[in-house]
């Protein structure tokens, strides 16, 4: 065979096997689809954890990335220290969901991982660890939802855990002596105390509390005492209980009654009833159970007067206030509010918290418990009492959104889409005021003031060179609370832009002397101030502060502030305006307890208590 002829098989070979290639190839089954992940549609999601965590009612919020995943749907974080954000290894974190309670153990720098057997919605049921102070969101009625979408993680979840801080105390009573045998009991105020300690000869005790604890003390012929832990107290570490003695020492128990109805006056069973001082929004008394006709009672101690309020789920009562005549607490309906959250980027922001008030007046309202949301879309569905309601979204790293006021109805569900802008940051250093040294580990939190919608602080920790960033801080005027170990505490006022960098600014704190004990350094009138409907009402005053020297008296309510009226401000801008540099002057438009207007003008003094 010719080598042309050779070449021209070889090509008839090649041709025939295409051709076969190509047949066998169009009559082969078309490929199988690769699984797509679930993505948000507005953009990829958070690449880096925020520098500023948020925390509210004495608990740090959990912050979290949501970011794809090829493995199975889970649930990824890490526990942490609130007050130093050290990890926590050996914490025991429990979940539920549809499948039943899930639980794993923090590991080295408190990391841990749980797996659901599904997508779907998981609650966090508990977070405990020896030393601290138990997590328990669906307790404390501040639920922490996690929407796992399968194909997507949610990671990072930071969960931390307030420390168990060592707490000293003296019990006195009205003339300064003190009170032996005074029972000590310490818990979570949505739980019954128990007994931590006993008062000596001396009138002496110690035991560990942390923020937010309920301290009840009891003693046969005295009166039960019973108060809330703050920062402020936790920054001292000692207490100064003082016991009334009863009047000739006969019992002064009393019974309140009454009952729990819904919209159609019918009896609610099952309604949890909490009572607490008329006046004191933090001193709860007793809580008990509606019978299954609506009905209850309640044992209180002195004369009153009281405050009652009701709940079951998410319906609620308004406070009602009662010297010990029977009362009639009526649950609104509930009603739905949905969402979506995201940033000025319009990306999705995936972890955030749903803070709301129901209001009452223009300044006064309940507080409810936040909602701590992780969606990977940013949406939320939460249901709340129906009426008017303020609500503020806050996320970590971000500015809070303006309180927006909704009215919601229960057959009508509202929609309220938030967009959150990066806000204002402040940097500086804190340092010993003495030596001049830098002070490493200090904490920087804004003031959350009580009454306002914004129940939530941002806060961060100074580096190993006394440095610190605060981001994601509202424009206006606001307090930066400022602590560092050994030294006292410092409250002092901000003027934030709308967004852009403050600073650097140095804060100095004063060294403790050997054997005193922390206090905190505020600039102020001098005075405690509580909302009442459309105004702010004195409910202690500081003897040789400003408000007393200017005559002002306990029950005397302020209206406007500078010429700008209290119940416009709000009651965390009428605080604000309130306070300001030292030496400076405030005028205040007064209403007297007979009734008149009064201008008066105090003069702000740097106070230390």
């Amino acid at each position: 065979m010719t080598p042309l002829r050779r070449w021209a098989a070889l090509g008839s070979v090649l041709g025939l096997l295409l051709l076969v290639g190509l047949w066998l190839l169009d009559s082969s089954p078309p490929p199988v689809a690769t699984p797509r992940l679930r993505l948000p549609d507005a953009g990829p999601p958070a690449l880096s954890a925020p520098r500023t965590t948020l925390s509210s009612h004495g608990q740090t919020f959990p912050t979290a990335i949501v970011t794809p995943t090829t493995g199975r749907v889970c649930l990824k974080g890490r526990v942490v220290n609130a007050r130093t954000g050290a990890g926590l290894s050996g914490a025991t974190v429990s979940a539920s969901t549809f499948a039943g309670v899930m639980s794993a153990t923090s590991g080295a720098e408190g990391a841990f991982e749980l797996f659901a057997p599904a997508e779907g919605r998981l609650s966090l049921a508990e977070v405990a660890l020896p030393g601290f102070a138990a997590f328990r969101p669906e307790r404390d009625g501040a639920p922490i939802e996690v929407v796992l979408v399968e194909g997507v993680c949610a990671t990072d979840l930071v969960l931390a855990l307030e420390p168990l801080q060592r707490l000293r105390g003296s019990v006195r009573d009205e003339a300064g002596e003190a009170v032996e045998g005074a029972v000590i009991s310490l818990g979570p105020a949505t739980e019954p105390p128990r007994v931590v300690a006993t008062s000596t000869a001396a009138g002496r005790f110690e035991c560990e509390g942390f923020e937010g604890a309920l301290v009840v003390l009891s003693r046969e012929g005295f009166t039960t005492r019973r108060l809330l832990l703050d920062a402020k107290d936790l920054v001292s570490g000692e207490l100064v209980i003082v016991l009334l003695r009863r009047v000739d020492g006969g019992a002064r128990d009393g019974t309140l009654r009454g009952v729990v109805v819904d919209a159609l006056d019918a009896g609610v069973a099952g309604a949890l009833v909490r009572v607490r001082l008329g006046g004191d929004a933090a001193s709860p008394v007793a809580a008990v159970e509606a019978d299954e006709a609506g009905a209850f009672e309640a044992t209180v101690e002195g004369a009153g007067p009281w405050v009652l309020e009701a709940n079951l789920g998410a319906r609620a009562s308004l406070p009602v206030e009662t010297s010990g005549e029977p009362v009639v607490l009526r649950l609104s309906s509930s009603a739905r509010l949905a969402g979506r959250v995201t940033s000025g980027a319009g990306r999705p922001v995936q972890s955030f918290a749903l803070l709301v008030r129901r209001l009452v007046g223009a300044i006064e309202g309940v507080e409810l418990r936040p909602r701590h949301v992780v969606h990977p879309d940013g949406q939320f569905e939460v249901v709340l009492p129906e009426g008017p309601v303020e609500v503020v979204v806050a996320a970590p790293g971000l500015a809070p959104s303006s309180p927006a006021r909704v009215t919601l109805r229960a057959e009508v569900p509202q929609r309220l889409d938030v967009t959150l802008d990066e806000g204002a940051t402040l940097t500086g250093r804190v340092v010993d005021r003495l030596d001049r040294r830098p002070l490493p580990g200090a904490r920087l939190s804004l003031e959350r003031a009580e009454g306002s919608t914004l129940g939530a602080a941002a806060l961060a920790r100074t580096e190993a060179d006394g440095r610190f960033r605060l981001s994601g801080l509202p424009p206006g005027l606001h307090s930066v609370l400022v602590e560092a170990d050994g030294h006292d505490a410092r409250l002092t006022s901000v003027e934030f832009p709308a967004r852009g960098a403050v600073g650097p600014l140095e804060l100095d704190l004063a060294p403790v002397p050997d054997g005193g004990a922390p206090q905190l350094e505020l600039v102020g009138i001098g005075a405690v101030l509580k909302a009442v409907r459309d105004g702010l009402v004195f409910d202690t005053l500081v003897p040789g502060g400003g408000a007393a020297e200017a005559g002002l008296v306990v029950g005397d309510v302020v209206v406007s502030i500078d010429g700008q009226r209290a119940s416009t401000l709000g009651f965390a801008g009428s605080i604000e305006r309130i306070r300001g540099a030292e030496g400076s002057q405030v005028l205040l438009e007064v209403q007297r307890q007979g009734g008149a207007l009064e201008r008066v003008t105090v003069t702000r003094r740097r106070v230390v208590r």
